[in-house]
C-alpha cells in the first residue's frame, strides 16, 4: 500500500509499511509455525487468511488534537500534538466516511482535545466502527435455511427482516 503519511514521515504506525504484503504474510506465517512447533507436530496448515492490502480496518480509534474549533483526528507525534490521518488508506470506505462529520461535530463543538502533556482537556479519542450492510442474499439464504416465510422479526445476521422459526 502507498501511503503519503508514511512518504510524507507524518506517520509511523505501520512499521510494516516498506515490505511487501506478500512478504509480510510470509513471515507472519513462518512465525505462527515456529511458536506452535511444539504442539502442532503432524497437523497440515491451510493457507492464511488473507485481507487486501488497504481499506481493511473496520475499527479505528481517532486521537484528538490539535484546538478548539480546529482538532484534528488521528495520532499524535513525538511531542504530543495532534496529527491529522482521516484521508489514511488503512480503512474501509464506509468508516472513512465518518471522519470529516465528526470531525465538523468535534470543531463546531468546540471540544477542547486533550493535550497529554498537560493533561488536560475534554476530548482524547473517538473510537468508531463499521459494520457492512447485510446483502439481500444473505436474508434470502436465512430463509431458505429455515424453510420459513419472512416475518417482521430481524435476525442479527439479516436484513431485511429474516423469517421467524416455526411461522
Amino acid at each position: 500500500m502507498q501511503c503519503d503519511y508514511f512518504d510524507a514521515g507524518r506517520c509511523r504506525s505501520c512499521t510494516l509499511m516498506g515490505s511487501p504484503y506478500d512478504t509480510q504474510l510470509a513471515d507472519k506465517e513462518r512465525h505462527v509455525r515456529e511458536v506452535l512447533a511444539a504442539h502442532s507436530a503432524g497437523l497440515r496448515w491451510l493457507p492464511p487468511v488473507t485481507s487486501p492490502p488497504s481499506h481493511f480496518r473496520n475499527k479505528a480509534k481517532l486521537v484528538v488534537g490539535g484546538r478548539a474549533g480546529r482538532p484534528t483526528l488521528g495520532i499524535l507525534d513525538e511531542r504530543g500534538r495532534g496529527v491529522d490521518l482521516r484521508r489514511c488508506g488503512l480503512y474501509e470506505p464506509g468508516l472513512s466516511a465518518t471522519f470529516d462529520p465528526l470531525h465538523r461535530v468535534v470543531a463546531d463543538l468546540g471540544l477542547e482535545p486533550y493535550d497529554v502533556p498537560a493533561r488536560r482537556g475534554e476530548l482524547k479519542y473517538l473510537i468508531v466502527t463499521h459494520s457492512p450492510p447485510v446483502s439481500t442474499s444473505s436474508a434470502s439464504s436465512c430463509a431458505a435455511r429455515t424453510g420459513s416465510r419472512p416475518s417482521a422479526v430481524r435476525c442479527p445476521r439479516c436484513s431485511p427482516p429474516c423469517p421467524r422459526p416455526g411461522s
